[in-house]
């Protein structure tokens, strides 16, 4: 083409301007913003050599734009030079709507975005040579280029071949007169990663299709990784942050369906595995999808024919077999997100008999982002639940007495008695919510538990351990049992199948009883003083004084148990105690009644007794 010719755009009216020493292009004015049809957004001719939007060359672009500020007035001449400078950033290798929004953000003049839109469109149609061609990558040093274009980086490149890859972030085009809400649904349009909200906290779909915590902090930078022309403010991104917690706000928690799906099993069924979500009911695989909220998955994979035989014969080793069937249950029953059996698992006995080895294998078959190990005084403080929302697994290992024993028994029985509690989380609001997971303990021996109801004590499936192996370690047994996860979860799968058969009624052997015997005594005083000194007949007629038994209480835990004054209960607190351990048995108190009582081991003038009120009576 010579230097005279000519291009000629048809419209109402025409403004002819030379253009380069190349040639001359004849852009249209139109008569107003509504007769401009703004066309397609796509780059016009090949790609450029380092891709469009290149960091190093927005920086360029910006600062170009930036020096042309005040001078495109609203005329022919005006247009002219937005015309040139459209020219200019394509050479760089800013792609078209990138540079509409450079220099409509840029330049400040009576030109409207309309105005800016057309001339760049023509400009990039007019264009004959090469993009890119001005392009400050090669020549810029790597740490010059990382300082002018800050968290991007050369990795934005489209192929040159077929659709161009996902890379994240890259430069978008922000307006700035558009408020925080609009900034950020231009941000979610591009952004490839899905986001929700749920409970104040943020979550992207990763490409395995499992849901992660994404910081505020973290997406705001992402944010401001897609605005390498500053255009956005400090507080105009958080206040994007904010309008994306709105915009992508769900109601599910994890372990929920976000999007249930027609015909889906209750997501209390669910078991994660690597290979997929599998259905506990029929065992049928599902692939991760996101649509089913999990914060991570666990490292084996589902396998309907594995074994596991090493695991079996370790366990005959470490376990008597009337054990056996509760763990497997038990197992099974960790694998779900189901709480409403309202159990917890105490492994105690023998050091190195088998117990940490357990523990392991079922923090492998939750998966290390569904499993928290806390203890006791950590359970009880005033953050301990904080990190507790997605989580099927609560381990408490070593458990031994804590600091504030009553707050970490209250917290436990309200987690197994799958009760809302109130999570305090730092910096942020107070929750009301259902805590997702099991608990099990492991100890040498029992905490001391204080708990008069027996109500913990009925919840636990005691496992002991009698036997220590500190002479056979195996140190490759891990491994080993590692080659078998997926047969020890088909096993457990095979045990949550008996316990759903069984009207989710565990399986508790002979041993497996007496200890949950001995454990309720253990942790009730006043059970254990019951048994060794009253009689439970059931009858409403046999009735003794509060007085009588009390003063037996004080000789048995003086001479008998050998507490201390401190460890002793006052008698309104032994009468609160005796009724929360007998109660179930039709023990009650009468604070009012009044009758005749003469102490059988007492010689007394009065045949028939004294006068007395405040009796415990054998029934209703």
């Amino acid at each position: 083409m010579s230097n005279n010719e000519q291009i000629t755009c048809a419209s109402a009216s025409q403004v002819t301007i030379a253009v380069r020493p190349a040639f001359t292009v004849t852009v249209v004015h139109p008569e107003s913003d509504s007769d401009y049809e703004v066309e397609p957004n796509f780059d016009f001719g090949p790609l450029p050599r380092n891709g469009w939007n290149n960091a190093v060359d927005v920086a360029e672009a910006k600062r170009r734009c930036q020096d042309m500020a005040y001078c495109p007035l609203d005329n022919a001449w005006g247009r002219e030079v937005i015309f040139n400078l459209a020219m200019d950033l394509r050479d760089l290798g800013i792609s078209k709507a990138l540079a509409v929004g450079l220099i409509d953000t840029y330049c400040t003049s009576p030109l409207t975005k309309g105005d800016v839109n057309e001339q760049v469109h023509h400009a990039y149609l007019a264009a004959r040579i090469e993009p890119g061609l001005e392009s400050s990558v090669g020549r810029v040093s790597a740490a010059n280029a990382a300082v002018i274009g800050g968290s991007l980086d050369d990795a934005w490149r489209e192929a040159s071949e077929g659709d161009p890859p996902t890379v994240w972030p890259k430069p978008l085009v922000y307006q700035g007169k558009d408020n925080a809400s609009k900034s950020a649904e231009t941000f979610l349009a591009e952004r490839p990663g899905k986001l929700i909200s749920s409970d104040g906290a943020l979550y992207t779909l990763e490409d395995n299709c499992v849901w992660r915590v994404l910081e505020d902090d973290e997406l705001a930078a992402e944010i401001r990784a897609t605005d390498p022309t500053n255009v956005l403010d400090v507080g105009k991104i958080f206040l994007m942050v904010k309008a994306i917690h709105l915009a992508r706000f769900v109601k599910a928690r994890p372990f929920e369906w976000i999007d249930k799906p027609i015909d889906a099993p209750e997501p209390t069924e669910l078991v994660l595995a690597t290979n997929g979500i599998l259905d506990a009911r029929t065992l049928a695989l599902a692939p991760h999808t996101g649509r089913y909220f999990a914060t991570g998955v666990p490292v084996w994979e589902y396998d309907p024919d594995a074994t596991c035989p090493l695991w079996l014969g370790k366990l005959d080793e470490w376990l008597h077999p009337s054990f056996h069937a509760t763990l497997q249950e038990f197992m099974g029953y960790l694998l779900t997100s189901d709480t409403s059996i309202e159990v917890l698992l105490a492994m105690m006995g023998a050091k190195r008999g088998g117990k940490g080895t357990i523990t392991k294998v079922m923090q492998a078959l939750v998966g290390k982002h569904h499993h928290a190990s806390v203890t006791l005084n950590d359970l009880g403080s005033d953050f301990g639940l904080a990190g507790l929302m997605d989580k099927r697994a609560v381990f408490i290992p070593d458990a031994h007495d804590a600091k504030h024993p009553a707050a970490a028994i209250e917290r436990i029985k309200s987690i197994t008695g799958n009760d809302e509690l109130s999570v305090n989380r730092k910096n942020q609001a107070m929750l009301s919510a259902r805590i997702p997971a099991k608990i099990v303990l492991v100890a040498n021996k029992h905490p001391k538990f204080l708990d008069e109801s027996g109500a913990l004590a009925d919840r636990e499936l005691v496992l002991v351990f009698e036997s220590s192996f500190a002479k056979v370690k195996d140190t490759e047994l891990g491994n080993k049992l590692r080659a078998e996860w997926s047969g020890i979860a088909n096993w457990a799968l095979e045990g949550l199948r008996r316990l759903r058969a069984n009207g989710n009624r565990f399986t508790i052997g002979e041993r497996g009883r007496k200890a949950q015997q001995e454990l309720a005594e253990a942790q009730s005083p006043a059970l254990r003083f019951a048994k060794d000194y009253l009689v439970v007949t059931g009858d409403e007629a046999d009735a003794v004084p509060l007085a009588v038994v009390y003063r037996t209480y004080e000789h048995w835990a003086i001479h008998e148990e050998g507490m201390s004054g401190r460890e002793q209960r006052n008698k309104t607190d032994f009468k609160a105690d005796l009724i929360a351990a007998l109660g179930e048995r039709g023990v009650r108190f009468h604070p009012k009644m009044a009758r005749r009582w003469r102490d059988p081991r007492v010689e007394t003038k009065h045949g028939k007794g004294a006068a007395v009120r405040r009796w415990f009576t054998g029934g209703d």
